[in-house]
């Protein structure tokens, strides 16, 4: 038994907060907001998806700032994905020049406290369709994320990819109808174990719209039956992008 607890004013604020991302030493969380946008260029309320980063001090989440320039555009970015070690970021961004479907998935990397600008991960990863909302795996070269591709069960199915010695990505493989449904998986996160997967889906009978499953890789690389977190997790409502860090004791998720 638990009760959830709100990450406070610090961190949420009226617009929406989801998709969050912790680094292993839990010292610095990343999520996305979707506020207003503050463009010169845009017309009328825009609503715009950003970075957002904050972190803890004395045991509490210090006031959360933009990420920023060069990730950060006017254009949507989120539902990111820390490198183990904090020096990658891998995320979802939308209708950029140069892209290869209506959302992508990127790179970025950290040097000398900075982010780069990010690189596009191409194809075969990313294609004409939707590739979005990656998680990374504690060995750094597999990288989970939800796509509506050509070869899936429902709607939106989960995959993978591997990144070669020659640094491409291999061709994404599903993972399979024990796991995916005919209706939406969503916001896989490979837990640093890299056997347990946590994963949003509406199509199971569940609480409410998205709930929360978690699957565990079997030792003939099946994955188990996707079990129900249940409530309080999981709520009439729909909840989405769960986190565990690697002690294990603690997550974070979104609840509307």
């Amino acid at each position: 038994p638990f009760d959830p607890i709100n990450l406070g004013p610090m961190i949420n604020t009226m617009y929406g907060e989801y998709w969050p991302s912790i680094t292993a030493d839990n010292q610095t969380l990343v999520f996305t907001r979707l506020q207003p946008s503050r463009s010169i260029f845009s017309l009328g309320a825009r609503m715009d998806e950003n970075f957002y980063i904050s972190s803890r001090k004395d045991g509490k989440w210090d006031f959360a700032w933009s990420l920023g320039a060069p990730i950060n555009t006017e254009r949507n970015e989120g539902a990111q994905s820390l490198s183990a070690d904090g020096h990658f970021m891998y995320f979802t961004a939308c209708n950029r020049p140069g892209g290869k479907g209506s959302c992508d998935i990127y790179v970025s990397s950290r040097l000398s406290g900075k982010w780069s600008s990010p690189d596009d991960l191409m194809p075969p990863l990313n294609s004409k369709a939707w590739e979005a909302q990656p998680s990374i795996a504690p060995d750094g070269v597999t990288l989970y994320f939800s796509s509506n591709r050509p070869g899936g069960f429902g709607q939106m199915d989960l995959w993978k990819s591997i990144r070669g010695n020659n640094g491409k990505w291999s061709v994404p493989t599903n993972l399979g109808e024990g796991v995916n449904t005919k209706g939406n998986e969503m916001s896989p996160h490979i837990h640093k174990d890299n056997q347990t997967l946590y994963f949003s889906s509406d199509g199971r009978i569940g609480m409410g719209g998205f709930d929360l499953y978690i699957s565990r890789l079997q030792p003939d690389s099946s994955w188990s039956e996707p079990m129900n977190l249940g409530y309080p997790i999981n709520t009439w409502s729909d909840e989405i992008g769960m986190v565990v860090p690697a002690a294990g004791k603690t997550a974070y998720y979104s609840s509307a």
